[in-house]
């Protein structure tokens, strides 16, 4: 026992030291890629300054996808200096990856005394996988890590009867990211009225909160603006901005790569009818597999079920990127749980999370380059990597949440 634990700790040690030196490396390869090529770091911290200069927030594209909200969240950016702001949003993802991973671990720890024994390993086996899309939102200071947490925090939070505090981070995220309002409709599904309430409610007050800075009429001016932009996009009827956004290839998002896929058979109008009906009949598929409703708090099926519309969050989202993939962490950590601390992944689930390695891990532009990457990328190899591991968590439906122990 006592030679077990000297290798435990040696294991962690050699573990925490190896971190170390991929995040020292990595953010060389950030400041030396900083000296000549700016990035969406600076976007949000010119976004932050605008709104504390009481200037224009939308001047020149900048409205979407983001509300004023974000304009405040960004703004202490623009009061330092951009390499001290950097380095410290840096830090702060960091360790709301790591806050992540607990909270993770601590609701599905009750489930399996093999869990709780090997937190360290399904923590790094779990950011590992995800890997790909961490350090890619690393390169910009890892904003999308650090709205993860939130989202997390508000699935614990809602997991341990915390409703109020639940909504409000929940509420946050919404007004952050709007694709995260896919949870209030989950919530009525799951007859959390309540919760769904609160969420609105929450995601209204801190909506309206920048009007206090920017004046009611120059908040509601912005905040229209805004609405116009996205309306816009789901009804067809894109602004350039918008066009240039979701048209591009690297956009993962489920509509626009089904529509690339048809575009040569049918015209782009039947190809967003075809691809919008795929979309509904993923979101019907999914919800008729969540259909059963269980009491609170604390149940067992909680964190699975919303592990999956983080996923349909990123693949129903008008764009999504690589980096936003981060999202998929919590859906990667249950069946990592499931394999190391229950019981072993059959043959299915394992050739599909043996596909997703090779797309996600493998395949990056590292290995590819840039221009094979983007490529690849424009055939939708990243929305396939969701599509898997949904359907991962769907048709085997990790016991990791839903078994005791055996």
């Amino acid at each position: 026992m006592l030679a077990w634990l000297r290798l435990r700790t040696h294991m962690q040690r050699v573990f925490f030291a190896a971190c170390f030196v991929a995040v020292a490396a990595q953010w060389v390869v950030i400041a030396h890629r900083r000296a000549t090529h700016l990035g969406d770091f600076d976007v949000s911290r010119e976004f932050g300054r605008r709104f504390l200069a009481h200037e224009d927030l939308y001047a020149g594209g900048l409205h979407y996808p983001y509300m004023p909200v974000a304009a405040m969240y960004f703004s202490p950016l623009a009061l330092i200096d951009p390499t001290v702001g950097l380095a410290l949003r840096y830090g702060v993802a960091l360790g709301c990856l790591w806050l992540t991973l607990r909270l993770l671990h601590a609701m599905v720890r009750p489930r399996s005394v093999a869990v709780a024994a090997h937190e360290l390993t399904i923590g790094a086996l779990s950011v590992l996988l995800a890997s790909h899309y961490i350090i890619r939102d690393l390169d910009d200071g890892g904003p999308h890590l650090i709205l993860l947490a939130m989202l997390v925090g508000g699935i614990s939070s809602a997991w341990k009867g915390r409703e109020y505090r639940a909504a409000a981070w929940f509420g946050l995220a919404t007004a952050l990211k709007a694709p995260a309002v896919l949870f209030v409709p989950f919530f009525l599904w799951k007859g959390r009225w309540r919760l769904a309430l609160a969420t609105l409610f929450a995601a209204s007050c801190w909506i309206v909160l920048p009007a206090v800075w920017m004046g009611p009429s120059s908040w509601w001016s912005h905040q229209r603006e805004w609405a116009q932009v996205v309306v816009g996009s789901l009804t067809g009827n894109r602004i350039a901005v918008a066009e240039d956004s979701e048209l591009r290839v690297q956009n993962e998002a489920l509509k626009p790569v089904v529509m690339r896929y048809l575009a040569t058979y049918v015209s782009s109008t039947t190809a967003g009818a075809l691809a919008t009906a795929a979309a509904l009949g993923l979101i019907a598929a999914c919800g008729w597999w969540a259909r059963r409703r269980y009491g609170v708090p604390a149940s067992p099926e909680w964190l699975l079920e919303c592990s999956a519309v983080l996923i349909l969050a990123l693949l129903l989202s008008p764009v999504t990127w690589v980096q936003h993939m981060v999202l998929v962490l919590p859906a990667l950590y249950l069946i990592v749980a499931e394999d190391r601390g229950i019981r072993r992944l059959g043959g299915r689930a394992v050739a599909a999370m043996v596909a997703y390695v090779a797309l996600a891990l493998v395949l990056n532009r590292e290995f590819l380059g840039r221009e094979r990457y983007v490529a690849l990328l424009s055939y939708g190899a990243q929305t396939l990597c969701l599509l898997l591991v949904l359907a991962v968590i769907v048709l085997r439906r990790p016991t990791a949440l839903t078994m005791n122990d055996k």
